[in-house]
């Protein structure tokens, strides 16, 4: 964090007298962090499923659903497995796509600008009553899309085409972002505007319940930093290198129960591949010393883990294929 002293120049006294001086270091960050419970609504049943299915794919009997062992019941069509459904019993969160069929090959659809685009998915989301109950939380964190791209002759390019136009929407808490695998809303837009795809991951929190974490459990910003480095080398290896460009706390939201204080860091990472080019990371550290539900951040593959810390220089990873061919 850069300093800034001013010194008011007034006579040759005060200026040597304020050049003496030091500067005193800026206080702590004493903005109050809280954990957030989720409002109770209960177990969904499979038919409650359907019930979205319906009115969302207009699919009126799918059968049985697939039900896997975390209570996540599962759609695709049999006439198109670009038509999918999938909806999480334990907490509501779902995801669909309509059929892309009409959206392969050369098909240039007429996508909506970024301003009819917006209102289109509030439309949407309103008259589909999935709208936050708290609408000052949703914030629109990303405007994109999905392109497609072709290569002819396995020589040349083909020409690149926009199919989609995705909003992801994100979540604020007592003016700070919300991060992690829930509290968002990703609307998937295509033809003149129609809603093509949605990601739903998003909970109502009982903000009158919310609890004040004490001070003295908390983290402080020096001890996170620490925390962040040592993570990072756990995870990259002792060979790898890292740059922290910043940091900021968030409530990170782990589909659990609670909303949790976090700081995340932006962080450069290098590999000891030259062939690897650095890459930004989102390192992520609790902000409570005693987390009562923990966030379980590293758990990727160790199978992965260990290939990036011990690869040779100059091997590639599997890469799976990202252009199709055309003859």
């Amino acid at each position: 964090m850069k300093s800034l002293l001013i010194i008011l120049s007034l006579g040759g006294s005060l200026l040597a007298t304020s050049c003496s001086k030091k500067v005193a270091p800026p206080p702590p960050d004493q903005t109050p962090a809280y954990i957030y419970p989720f409002e109770s609504r209960g177990t969904m049943s499979p038919e409650d499923s359907k019930k979205l299915l319906k009115r969302l794919l207009d699919v009126s009997a799918p059968g049985d659903l697939y039900r896997s062992n975390e209570n996540t019941v599962y759609y695709v069509s049999p006439k198109d497995v670009t038509e999918t459904f999938e909806c999480d019993l334990n907490n509501g969160n779902f995801t669909y796509n309509k059929s892309l069929k009409k959206y392969a090959g050369d098909y240039a659809p007429k996508l909506p600008t970024q301003e009819e685009a917006l209102k289109e998915a509030e439309q949407f989301l309103n008259t589909q009553e999935l709208l936050p109950k708290n609408r000052n939380e949703l914030t629109l964190a990303h405007f994109g899309g999905l392109r497609s791209t072709s290569v002819i002759g396995g020589k040349r390019a083909g020409p690149v085409i926009d199919k989609l136009v995705t909003l992801s929407y994100g979540r604020t808490i007592d003016n700070t972002p919300v991060i992690g695998p829930g509290s968002k809303i990703v609307v998937n837009l295509g033809d003149k505007g129609e809603v093509m795809g949605l990601i739903r991951r998003w909970r109502e929190v009982s903000a009158s319940s919310r609890k004040l974490v004490p001070p003295e459990e908390l983290v402080s910003q020096q001890e996170a930093e620490e925390m962040a480095n040592r993570q990072i080398v756990s995870e990259y290896g002792d060979a790898s290198s890292h740059k922290i460009l910043g940091s900021r706390r968030a409530y990170y939201d782990n589909n659990g129960s609670i909303l949790q204080p976090v700081y995340a860091f932006e962080v450069a990472v290098t590999l000891r591949d030259p062939k690897v080019r650095p890459f930004n990371y989102l390192c992520v550290i609790p902000m409570m010393k005693n987390s009562p539900e923990p966030l379980n951040l590293t758990g990727i593959d160790p199978r992965a883990k260990e290939m990036i810390k011990n690869g040779k220089p100059g091997e590639k990873p599997y890469q799976t294929p990202e252009k199709r061919q055309v003859d």
